[in-house]
Protein backbone atom coordinates (compact mmCIF):
# COMPACT_ATOMS: atom_id res chain seq x y z
CA UNK A 1 0.00 0.00 0.00
CA UNK A 2 1.33 3.55 -0.99
CA UNK A 3 2.23 5.41 2.05
CA UNK A 4 0.68 9.55 1.95
CA UNK A 5 3.22 11.74 1.72
CA UNK A 6 1.58 14.34 4.11
CA UNK A 7 3.91 17.42 3.15
CA UNK A 8 1.94 16.96 -0.84
CA UNK A 9 -1.27 17.42 0.55
CA UNK A 10 -0.22 20.93 2.23
CA UNK A 11 1.14 21.56 -1.43
CA UNK A 12 -1.27 20.42 -3.31
CA UNK A 13 -3.80 22.95 -1.48
CA UNK A 14 -1.47 25.98 -1.14
CA UNK A 15 -1.33 25.61 -5.34
CA UNK A 16 -4.74 25.11 -5.45
CA UNK A 17 -5.64 27.71 -3.59
CA UNK A 18 -3.20 30.35 -5.55
CA UNK A 19 -4.57 29.22 -9.20
CA UNK A 20 -8.28 29.86 -7.74
CA UNK A 21 -6.29 33.59 -6.02
CA UNK A 22 -4.58 34.38 -9.21
CA UNK A 23 -7.85 34.21 -11.66
CA UNK A 24 -10.13 35.94 -9.38
CA UNK A 25 -7.16 39.06 -9.32
CA UNK A 26 -7.64 38.72 -13.20
CA UNK A 27 -11.66 38.90 -13.03
CA UNK A 28 -11.58 41.57 -10.32
CA UNK A 29 -8.84 43.52 -12.62
CA UNK A 30 -10.92 43.46 -15.92
CA UNK A 31 -14.46 44.51 -14.04
CA UNK A 32 -13.05 47.62 -11.98
CA UNK A 33 -11.68 50.78 -13.42
CA UNK A 34 -8.69 50.53 -11.16
CA UNK A 35 -5.65 53.23 -10.72
CA UNK A 36 -2.30 51.92 -11.85
CA UNK A 37 -1.05 51.68 -8.22
CA UNK A 38 -3.97 48.80 -7.19
CA UNK A 39 -3.19 47.21 -10.38
CA UNK A 40 0.23 46.83 -10.19
CA UNK A 41 -0.49 45.68 -6.74
CA UNK A 42 -2.63 42.86 -7.98
CA UNK A 43 0.27 42.00 -10.52
CA UNK A 44 2.52 41.91 -7.75
CA UNK A 45 0.26 39.21 -5.65
CA UNK A 46 -0.37 37.59 -8.93
CA UNK A 47 3.31 36.69 -9.90
CA UNK A 48 4.27 35.75 -6.02
CA UNK A 49 1.62 33.07 -7.08
CA UNK A 50 2.67 32.25 -10.65
CA UNK A 51 4.37 29.14 -9.52
CA UNK A 52 0.72 27.29 -8.81
CA UNK A 53 0.15 25.45 -12.34
CA UNK A 54 3.79 24.31 -12.56
CA UNK A 55 3.66 23.32 -9.39
CA UNK A 56 1.25 20.28 -10.00
CA UNK A 57 3.98 18.66 -11.91
CA UNK A 58 6.12 18.61 -8.95
CA UNK A 59 3.72 17.09 -7.19
CA UNK A 60 2.43 14.71 -9.66
CA UNK A 61 6.17 13.01 -10.25
CA UNK A 62 6.39 13.51 -6.36
CA UNK A 63 3.96 10.68 -5.74
CA UNK A 64 4.36 8.89 -8.69
CA UNK A 65 7.87 8.73 -8.71
CA UNK A 66 7.82 7.67 -4.77
CA UNK A 67 5.31 5.00 -5.49
CA UNK A 68 6.47 3.61 -9.08
CA UNK A 69 10.60 4.91 -9.25
CA UNK A 70 11.21 0.89 -10.20
CA UNK A 71 8.36 -0.36 -11.97
CA UNK A 72 5.02 0.39 -13.87
CA UNK A 73 1.85 -1.17 -12.38
CA UNK A 74 -0.55 -2.50 -13.98
CA UNK A 75 -3.29 -0.54 -15.52
CA UNK A 76 -0.71 2.89 -15.38
CA UNK A 77 -1.82 4.26 -18.67
CA UNK A 78 -4.80 3.06 -18.38
CA UNK A 79 -6.12 4.63 -14.94
CA UNK A 80 -4.71 7.85 -16.01
CA UNK A 81 -6.11 8.21 -19.63
CA UNK A 82 -9.77 7.57 -17.69
CA UNK A 83 -9.16 10.03 -15.52
CA UNK A 84 -7.02 12.90 -16.35
CA UNK A 85 -7.64 12.58 -20.27
CA UNK A 86 -11.51 11.89 -20.32
CA UNK A 87 -11.48 15.01 -17.83
CA UNK A 88 -9.56 16.77 -20.29
CA UNK A 89 -12.17 16.24 -23.32
CA UNK A 90 -15.37 16.59 -21.31
CA UNK A 91 -15.11 19.72 -18.91
CA UNK A 92 -15.12 21.81 -21.98
CA UNK A 93 -18.79 20.90 -22.42
CA UNK A 94 -19.76 22.27 -18.98
CA UNK A 95 -18.46 25.75 -20.26
CA UNK A 96 -19.80 25.78 -23.13
CA UNK A 97 -23.23 24.63 -21.45
CA UNK A 98 -23.17 27.16 -19.52
CA UNK A 99 -22.69 29.87 -22.72
CA UNK A 100 -25.57 28.41 -24.29
CA UNK A 101 -28.20 28.66 -21.16
CA UNK A 102 -26.70 32.25 -19.70
CA UNK A 103 -24.83 33.51 -23.34
CA UNK A 104 -27.63 32.26 -25.72
CA UNK A 105 -24.41 30.56 -27.51
CA UNK A 106 -25.59 29.66 -30.98
CA UNK A 107 -24.40 26.57 -32.74
CA UNK A 108 -21.41 28.27 -34.57
CA UNK A 109 -19.95 30.03 -31.12
CA UNK A 110 -20.44 26.14 -29.47
CA UNK A 111 -18.29 24.78 -32.39
CA UNK A 112 -15.57 27.17 -32.36
CA UNK A 113 -15.57 27.23 -28.10
CA UNK A 114 -15.03 23.44 -28.75
CA UNK A 115 -12.58 23.34 -31.46
CA UNK A 116 -10.83 26.30 -29.30
CA UNK A 117 -10.32 24.25 -26.26
CA UNK A 118 -9.81 20.30 -27.49
CA UNK A 119 -7.90 20.93 -30.18
CA UNK A 120 -6.02 24.26 -29.58
CA UNK A 121 -5.55 23.39 -25.75
CA UNK A 122 -7.12 26.65 -25.11
CA UNK A 123 -8.54 26.54 -21.99
CA UNK A 124 -6.65 25.78 -18.64
CA UNK A 125 -7.11 22.75 -18.57
CA UNK A 126 -4.29 22.17 -21.07
CA UNK A 127 -2.10 21.15 -17.70
CA UNK A 128 -3.97 17.83 -18.04
CA UNK A 129 -2.37 17.10 -21.41
CA UNK A 130 1.54 18.11 -19.73
CA UNK A 131 0.66 15.64 -17.06
CA UNK A 132 -0.33 13.11 -19.58
CA UNK A 133 2.93 13.45 -20.83
CA UNK A 134 4.47 12.64 -18.29
CA UNK A 135 2.62 9.64 -17.39
CA UNK A 136 4.75 7.86 -20.70
CA UNK A 137 8.07 9.98 -19.84
CA UNK A 138 7.98 8.25 -16.70
CA UNK A 139 7.73 4.62 -17.96
CA UNK A 140 10.36 5.26 -19.95
CA UNK A 141 12.21 6.92 -16.97
CA UNK A 142 11.85 3.74 -14.97
CA UNK A 143 12.61 1.80 -18.41
CA UNK A 144 15.45 3.46 -19.59
CA UNK A 145 17.26 5.86 -17.68
CA UNK A 146 16.98 4.31 -13.87
CA UNK A 147 21.16 3.33 -14.07
CA UNK A 148 21.87 6.49 -15.65
CA UNK A 149 23.78 9.32 -12.72
CA UNK A 150 21.15 11.41 -11.23
CA UNK A 151 23.77 14.74 -11.89
CA UNK A 152 23.40 13.75 -15.15
CA UNK A 153 19.70 13.04 -15.74
CA UNK A 154 19.23 16.68 -14.05
CA UNK A 155 21.54 18.44 -15.84
CA UNK A 156 20.54 17.15 -19.47
CA UNK A 157 16.70 18.36 -17.85
CA UNK A 158 17.64 21.66 -16.92
CA UNK A 159 19.56 22.63 -20.24
CA UNK A 160 16.98 21.53 -22.47
CA UNK A 161 13.93 22.77 -19.93
CA UNK A 162 16.23 26.40 -19.77
CA UNK A 163 16.84 26.27 -23.71
CA UNK A 164 12.86 26.04 -24.63
CA UNK A 165 11.99 28.80 -21.81
CA UNK A 166 15.05 30.89 -23.70
CA UNK A 167 13.70 30.37 -27.08
CA UNK A 168 9.55 31.11 -25.44
CA UNK A 169 10.48 34.56 -23.97
CA UNK A 170 13.53 35.61 -26.64
CA UNK A 171 13.37 33.62 -29.56
CA UNK A 172 9.66 32.20 -30.41
CA UNK A 173 10.44 33.38 -34.01
CA UNK A 174 12.19 29.69 -33.86
CA UNK A 175 9.01 27.68 -33.50
CA UNK A 176 6.70 26.22 -36.10
CA UNK A 177 4.11 28.78 -37.26
CA UNK A 178 1.15 26.71 -35.61
CA UNK A 179 2.82 27.74 -32.87
CA UNK A 180 3.70 30.41 -33.36
CA UNK A 181 0.03 31.68 -34.30
CA UNK A 182 -1.69 29.34 -31.19
CA UNK A 183 0.63 30.19 -27.89
CA UNK A 184 -1.78 27.27 -26.34
CA UNK A 185 1.00 25.06 -28.33
CA UNK A 186 3.77 27.17 -26.72
CA UNK A 187 3.43 26.11 -23.59
CA UNK A 188 2.32 22.05 -24.04
CA UNK A 189 5.53 20.24 -24.88
CA UNK A 190 6.96 18.35 -22.30
CA UNK A 191 10.51 19.89 -22.74
CA UNK A 192 9.16 23.44 -21.17
CA UNK A 193 8.03 21.49 -18.10
CA UNK A 194 11.27 18.40 -18.60
CA UNK A 195 13.27 19.46 -15.06
CA UNK A 196 10.21 20.02 -12.58
CA UNK A 197 9.96 16.61 -13.63
CA UNK A 198 13.23 14.96 -12.91
CA UNK A 199 14.01 16.75 -10.06
CA UNK A 200 10.43 15.75 -8.77
CA UNK A 201 11.32 12.38 -9.96
CA UNK A 202 14.40 12.30 -7.75
CA UNK A 203 12.78 13.51 -4.88
CA UNK A 204 9.78 10.83 -4.65
CA UNK A 205 12.87 8.20 -5.23
CA UNK A 206 14.73 9.38 -2.50
CA UNK A 207 12.35 10.56 0.01
CA UNK A 208 13.48 9.70 3.03
CA UNK A 209 16.95 11.15 2.05
CA UNK A 210 15.36 14.43 1.10
CA UNK A 211 13.37 15.12 4.07
CA UNK A 212 16.67 13.96 6.18
CA UNK A 213 18.24 17.19 4.36
CA UNK A 214 16.38 19.52 5.89
CA UNK A 215 18.18 21.10 8.66
CA UNK A 216 20.20 22.35 5.83
CA UNK A 217 18.40 22.26 2.65
CA UNK A 218 15.54 24.73 4.27
CA UNK A 219 17.54 27.86 4.75
CA UNK A 220 19.33 27.23 1.53
CA UNK A 221 16.16 26.68 0.10
CA UNK A 222 14.48 30.11 1.32
CA UNK A 223 17.84 32.12 0.12
CA UNK A 224 17.28 30.89 -3.51
CA UNK A 225 13.71 31.64 -3.22
CA UNK A 226 14.30 34.65 -2.09
CA UNK A 227 16.65 35.28 -5.28
CA UNK A 228 14.73 33.62 -7.70
CA UNK A 229 11.09 35.64 -6.39
CA UNK A 230 13.75 38.75 -6.75
CA UNK A 231 14.44 38.22 -10.49
CA UNK A 232 10.64 37.64 -11.60
CA UNK A 233 9.75 40.64 -10.13
CA UNK A 234 13.07 42.30 -11.82
CA UNK A 235 12.46 40.41 -15.12
CA UNK A 236 8.75 41.52 -15.40
CA UNK A 237 9.44 44.76 -14.29
CA UNK A 238 12.51 45.71 -16.53
CA UNK A 239 9.95 44.37 -19.56
CA UNK A 240 12.56 41.88 -20.19
CA UNK A 241 9.75 38.73 -19.41
CA UNK A 242 6.34 40.27 -20.06
CA UNK A 243 3.70 37.40 -20.18
CA UNK A 244 2.40 37.07 -17.30
CA UNK A 245 2.30 33.30 -16.75
CA UNK A 246 4.26 30.09 -15.79
CA UNK A 247 5.67 29.11 -18.81
CA UNK A 248 8.55 31.28 -17.80
CA UNK A 249 12.61 30.76 -17.25
CA UNK A 250 12.38 32.62 -14.28
CA UNK A 251 9.17 30.88 -13.00
CA UNK A 252 11.20 27.48 -13.45
CA UNK A 253 13.72 28.29 -10.83
CA UNK A 254 11.23 30.38 -8.32
CA UNK A 255 8.87 27.24 -8.24
CA UNK A 256 11.61 24.81 -7.71
CA UNK A 257 12.98 26.30 -5.13
CA UNK A 258 9.73 27.06 -3.75
CA UNK A 259 8.77 23.51 -3.41
CA UNK A 260 11.86 22.23 -1.51
CA UNK A 261 10.90 25.47 0.98
CA UNK A 262 7.38 24.16 1.25
CA UNK A 263 8.33 20.61 1.69
CA UNK A 264 11.09 21.22 4.43
CA UNK A 265 9.00 23.30 6.11
CA UNK A 266 5.97 21.27 6.48
CA UNK A 267 7.95 17.63 6.97
CA UNK A 268 8.09 19.87 10.71
CA UNK A 269 4.14 19.51 10.90
CA UNK A 270 3.04 16.87 12.88
CA UNK A 271 -0.19 16.22 11.05
CA UNK A 272 -2.10 17.96 8.50
CA UNK A 273 -5.18 19.68 9.35
CA UNK A 274 -8.51 18.11 8.09
CA UNK A 275 -9.12 21.34 5.79
CA UNK A 276 -5.90 21.40 4.28
CA UNK A 277 -6.63 17.26 3.72
CA UNK A 278 -10.36 18.81 1.99
CA UNK A 279 -8.65 21.43 0.03
CA UNK A 280 -6.14 18.83 -1.35
CA UNK A 281 -9.24 15.80 -2.02
CA UNK A 282 -10.66 18.60 -4.64
CA UNK A 283 -7.67 20.30 -5.64
CA UNK A 284 -8.22 18.50 -9.47
CA UNK A 285 -11.84 19.25 -9.49
CA UNK A 286 -11.36 22.97 -7.62
CA UNK A 287 -8.71 23.21 -10.56
CA UNK A 288 -10.95 22.21 -13.41
CA UNK A 289 -14.34 24.00 -12.36
CA UNK A 290 -13.69 27.68 -10.61
CA UNK A 291 -13.46 29.35 -13.62
CA UNK A 292 -17.48 28.25 -14.34
CA UNK A 293 -17.92 28.85 -10.74
CA UNK A 294 -16.72 32.26 -11.11
CA UNK A 295 -19.07 32.59 -14.46
CA UNK A 296 -22.48 31.34 -12.84
CA UNK A 297 -21.59 33.71 -9.75
CA UNK A 298 -20.76 36.97 -11.41
CA UNK A 299 -24.29 36.78 -13.14
CA UNK A 300 -25.62 37.47 -8.90
CA UNK A 301 -23.27 38.87 -7.38
CA UNK A 302 -24.52 42.61 -6.08
CA UNK A 303 -22.57 45.46 -6.88
CA UNK A 304 -19.73 45.32 -4.47
CA UNK A 305 -16.15 47.10 -3.38
CA UNK A 306 -13.08 45.70 -5.65
CA UNK A 307 -11.84 43.54 -1.95
CA UNK A 308 -14.86 42.44 -1.00
CA UNK A 309 -16.02 41.27 -4.99
CA UNK A 310 -12.50 39.42 -5.02
CA UNK A 311 -12.56 37.73 -1.57
CA UNK A 312 -15.89 36.08 -3.14
CA UNK A 313 -15.02 35.04 -6.25
CA UNK A 314 -12.10 33.02 -4.57
CA UNK A 315 -14.39 31.59 -1.94
CA UNK A 316 -17.01 31.01 -4.70
CA UNK A 317 -14.06 29.69 -6.62
CA UNK A 318 -13.79 27.07 -4.24
CA UNK A 319 -16.89 26.49 -2.84
CA UNK A 320 -19.17 26.37 -5.87
CA UNK A 321 -16.53 23.72 -7.54
CA UNK A 322 -16.70 21.48 -4.86
CA UNK A 323 -20.28 21.36 -4.53
CA UNK A 324 -20.54 20.83 -8.34
CA UNK A 325 -18.02 18.53 -7.84
CA UNK A 326 -20.11 16.67 -5.53
CA UNK A 327 -23.50 16.99 -7.93
CA UNK A 328 -21.18 15.56 -10.59
CA UNK A 329 -20.09 12.90 -9.10
CA UNK A 330 -23.61 11.50 -8.00
CA UNK A 331 -23.86 10.06 -11.72
CA UNK A 332 -22.05 7.23 -12.30
CA UNK A 333 -20.05 8.47 -15.55
CA UNK A 334 -19.23 11.57 -13.16
CA UNK A 335 -15.85 10.34 -12.22
CA UNK A 336 -14.73 10.83 -16.00
CA UNK A 337 -15.89 14.00 -15.93
CA UNK A 338 -14.25 15.57 -12.44
CA UNK A 339 -11.86 12.42 -11.87
CA UNK A 340 -12.78 9.86 -8.76
CA UNK A 341 -13.18 11.35 -5.49
CA UNK A 342 -11.49 9.25 -3.09
CA UNK A 343 -11.03 9.75 0.08
CA UNK A 344 -7.57 10.90 1.21
CA UNK A 345 -5.08 7.99 2.73
CA UNK A 346 -5.18 8.06 6.09
CA UNK A 347 -2.13 9.72 6.99
CA UNK A 348 0.30 8.69 9.84
CA UNK A 349 0.81 11.56 12.10
CA UNK A 350 4.25 12.89 12.22
CA UNK A 351 5.28 12.23 16.05
CA UNK A 352 8.11 13.68 17.65
CA UNK A 353 9.84 10.08 17.56
CA UNK A 354 9.22 9.84 13.92
CA UNK A 355 10.58 13.59 13.43
CA UNK A 356 13.77 12.85 15.21
CA UNK A 357 13.75 9.51 12.53
CA UNK A 358 14.44 11.95 9.66
CA UNK A 359 16.35 14.83 11.23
Amino acid sequence: MKKPINEIYWIRAIACLSVVAIHSFTRTKNKFDLPDTTIDFIVNLQLMMMFATPMFVLIFEVIVGNAYHNRIPKGFFKKRFLYLFLPFVFVPYLYVLFNVIYNDFAMSNVMRALERDLIYAGWHGYFILIILQFVVIHALFVKFFTKVPMWIMLIVSFVLNVTYLYMVAFHREMFPIIMQENYSYIRLPFVGWIFYFTVAYYVGKNLEKVRASRKWGLPLALIATGISLYYVYDMYYSRTITSLGSVRLDIMFYTVTLFFVLFFTFSYVFKVPKVVMFISKYAFSIYLLHLLSFNIAMKYLPKMNIILYSFTLFIIGIFGSVLMARLISLFPFGKYIIGPLKDVAKQKPNTKETQKMVA
